[in-house]
């Protein structure tokens, strides 16, 4: 309850606005995002460069983030977000038009400095729309926004291939599915416009913040960003290799391991994003770990549908639940006028995961021929990412705050 007696909610303008522009987003994104790997080989390239060229989207938005993560915090992010929107469109036009290797490249490239603006621009809004005390919960929403792309976007984008190739031959399917990622990109500008309360902000502002290169790594929110760092390079392989993995032990039906992913996704967040709020980032944790490696452990093995989705409702819950905790870590671990540089910090983690995964998994592949030993490799990462939160919750979030500090942030009764 706030002072005046009111229910604390997260249900305001510009939250709901960041969930539909999201929710479009993503729709966007899994439209194309498991046909990239299959789409660089019809254009002719190898294993190894496949998996290069389905991480470079993610590289270019790693490289970008020393310019983005100011961007995004100084300046009107409203218009932020209309530009980076419209970039979608036109990313996602050129994507429809390439026919070779060499503007593949140019246009992911291109793709990865529109992602650099969107990810930590929409969770940089949505999270300084929400209260703190409702941060967890209101996250755990907003990445359900991406449920319902998730659920239907693979399916979507694989039925959208097929009916082009069916009409307009090879090839003609990846423009079919392009071209409606592109309509996608101009329905998230219909929320995006409706956002308010966004401004740059003052000389003075910008001088109390410091220099640009201040606002590019928030360090508090740094042990987060790691955490993102390992997990995400595990999951990217999902979207990433799915559908050639199907291809190679011949497994029908593989979409519906995104319809399966995102409906228990949808159960998952929000009853997660509770449990933070109450019960602190330990109790999720360690549990949706080992969620997320048993999740691995069977794709790894699996010959056959029903196990594969078996492991996407398991990798799910881990998944899912994991995401929303390392976010709310990291954008609590600062200030509310150090959103932005959290929110950036935590996408460097997420954009180099989702570089190097990909490249890693592409070089694994390569070297043993099997799908099955890639994502039996993935579980690495996992496990250290389990040592580096037990180092961070025992040396940082546990500790108590000192009287002083609780006095500083009012949460004392004297």
């Amino acid at each position: 309850m706030t002072e005046a007696g009111k229910k604390v909610t997260i249900w305001n303008r510009t939250f709901v606005c960041c969930v539909l522009a999201q929710m479009f987003f993503v729709f966007s994104h899994q439209f194309t995002s498991p046909l990239v790997s299959s789409y660089a080989a019809f254009l002719g390239a190898g294993a190894t460069i496949v998996g290069m060229l389905s991480g470079l989207y993610y590289g270019i938005a790693f490289a970008m983030r020393p310019i983005s993560g100011p961007l995004v915090t100084v300046q009107n992010r409203k218009i932020l977000m209309i530009v980076a929107y419209s970039l979608g469109f036109i990313v996602n036009v050129l994507y429809a038009s390439t026919s070779s290797i060499p503007l593949f490249i140019l246009t992911r490239v291109i793709h990865g400095v529109q992602y650099s603006l969107v990810g930590s621009l929409l969770l940089t809004v949505a999270s300084s729309s929400l209260p703190k005390e409702k941060m967890g919960s209101g996250l755990g929403v907003f990445g359900v926004a991406g449920v319902f792309g998730t659920a239907l976007g693979p399916s979507i984008g694989i039925a959208l291939r097929e009916w082009g190739n069916a009409n307009w031959g090879d090839g003609g399917g990846y423009k079919v599915t392009f071209i409606a990622a592109a309509i996608c990109c101009v329905l998230s500008l219909i929320p995006s416009l409706l956002v308010q309360n966004q401004r740059a902000l003052t000389r003075e502002e910008r001088e109390a913040l410091g220099p640009w290169y201040k606002n590019i790594v928030a360090l508090p929110a740094i042990p987060p960003a790691v955490l993102m760092f390992l997990y995400s390079m595990c999951f990217i392989l999902y979207n990433t290799f799915l559908v050639p993995y199907a291809a190679q032990y011949g497994i029908t039906g593989i979409s519906t391991f995104f319809t399966v992913y995102a409906v228990f996704s949808l159960i998952s967040r929000p009853i997660s994003g509770r449990i933070l709020d109450r019960r602190g980032p330990a109790v999720l944790f360690f549990p949706c770990s080992a969620l997320f490696i048993v999740s691995l452990l069977i794709v790894g093995s699996a010959n056959s549908l029903l196990p594969v989705l078996i492991a996407a409702a398991i990798g799910s819950i881990g998944y899912s639940s994991l995401q929303p905790t390392i976010q709310t870590m990291a954008m609590t671990s600062v200030p509310p006028e150090k959103g932005g540089v959290a929110s950036n910090t935590n996408y460097f983690g997420l954009d180099l995961g989702f570089f190097i995964g990909p490249t890693v998994g592409g070089l694994v592949y390569a070297a043993t021929g099997s799908y099955h030993t890639m994502y039996r490799f993935a579980i690495i990462p996992v496990i250290i990412g389990l040592l580096v939160f037990t180092v961070y919750y025992f040396t940082k979030l546990r500790k108590k705050p000192s009287p002083e500090e609780l006095i500083e942030q009012g949460e004392t009764n004297v």
